[in-house]
């Protein structure tokens, strides 16, 4: 019995040793890491010295994979009163008969342009105003004697366009 009363003593003033050296490490190494304070020199106006131009505002239409089935129809939301520098950057259909999906835009002489899926990078006049864009998908199993059955689908598109008041 006294030798496991002897190898206790050892192990508990252990331990104790233990934790007082780490907990000086820990409360060494706060003192360490903080950052001095630097006094802040008064410095020189650059107001007047730097010209900043904003940039043209850009505005970002998107759709991510979404789920769709027949036909639909999604007007998209164009800030201000028109579009201006419009450039498709992506444009992906899944679904059957998907190559009947298409990005239709109408421009502000009631020209109608289409864009049809697999289109990447396209960027059209920057002087041309679109006045509405629509992203339709189509997905339809077609039948020569009865009517069209729905199937499902999926749309993926990123128009860029600039607004205009």
């Amino acid at each position: 019995m006294v030798q496991s009363w002897k190898s206790f003593a050892i192990g508990a003033l252990a331990m104790l040793v233990i934790i007082i050296v780490g907990y000086m490490l820990f409360t060494g190494t706060e003192k360490r890491t903080a950052i001095p304070e630097k006094n802040v020199v008064d410095t020189e106006d650059f107001s007047n010295k730097v010209t900043i131009t904003p940039l043209p505002s850009l505005r970002i239409v998107r759709g991510t994979e979404v789920p769709f089935e027949g036909k639909i129809e999604l007007q998209q939301a164009i800030a201000g009163q028109a579009a201006q520098d419009v450039a498709i950057v992506n444009f992906q259909a899944t679904g059957e008969h998907a190559d009947k999906s298409v990005i239709m835009i109408v421009w502000e002489n009631g020209e109608v342009e289409k864009v049809y899926p697999g289109t990447k990078n396209k960027k059209f006049s920057p002087d041309r105003r679109a006045v509405k864009i629509l992203v339709i998908g189509y997905s339809m199993h077609e039948r020569n004697i009865f009517r069209d059955a729905s199937r499902k689908g999926m749309l993926t598109w990123e128009i860029h366009y600039e607004p205009v008041n």
